[in-house]
């Protein structure tokens, strides 16, 4: 009996662990990913060029899509102004300089993420200057891909290094979706160094484990009665 004990919660144990370990964290800095442009070329950012007229960019297993972009200046993704950091950067529609309206974010297999933070290196209305604080960009998060469960403001921030770094909390757990949008004053906006988790269903043989590990535990406990 103490036998089984042991195995039934070996094999419990082994099953919780294979669960815990679904989730695998990615830190997106947006170089050495693969950017499609409008005209559908492809490039890959490396720290040195800045690709203009972005239609959707891919890192790690995450697509970033953006919508609206009519003019070249209206979505970038790559190295910001020489710097020699590369980062995702749009222009709003609410500015002067693009026609940008939101900026998505999604797993390249369709599955759920958590997003647990990024970098803000730019959200100003002034296009390349100092934030006047009136800026209204927002993060939203999405449980099924389409409804828009929660909504976060951003804060203001001049268009410069340093970056600011920001945190998300709950809400952006188990997601299939999160994205950006503008709803007031904004016209640059720039981020960099987003922290991502994907999350993966448990494998077969993981579940099939629990399952005996769940199992054995149930059987010592009728034998014990």
């Amino acid at each position: 009996m103490f036998t089984s004990k042991i195995l039934a919660a070996a094999l419990l144990a082994c099953g919780l662990a294979s669960m815990a370990t679904s989730a695998q964290a990615s830190l997106i800095t947006f170089t050495g990913g693969t950017v499609t442009r409008n005209d559908a070329s492809t490039g890959v950012t490396n720290n040195a060029i800045n690709w203009d007229g972005v239609q959707s960019y891919e890192e790690a297993g995450f697509r970033f899509t953006f919508i609206g972009t009519d003019s070249d200046f209206s979505s970038n993704v790559g190295d910001f102004y020489e710097v020699g950091n590369d980062v995702l950067q749009g222009h709003w529609a609410t500015g002067n300089f693009g026609y940008l309206t939101q900026i998505r974010l999604t797993r390249t297999d369709g599955g759920t993420f958590s997003l647990g933070g990024f970098d803000i290196v730019s959200n100003t209305d002034t296009g390349g200057g100092p934030a006047s604080g009136n800026e209204q960009v927002y993060v939203h998060a999405s449980a099924d891909g389409s409804t828009d469960d929660f909504a976060q403001l951003l804060p203001s921030k001049d268009s410069d290094f340093p970056a600011i770094g920001f945190a998300l909390g709950s809400p952006f757990s188990n997601v299939r979706a999160i994205w950006f949008d503008v709803t007031g004053a904004s016209d640059s906006f720039g981020i960099d160094n987003l922290s991502a988790s994907a999350n993966s269903v448990p494998e077969p043989g993981s579940l099939a484990l629990l399952g005996a590990g769940a199992f054995g535990l149930w059987a010592t406990r009728r034998r014990k009665r």
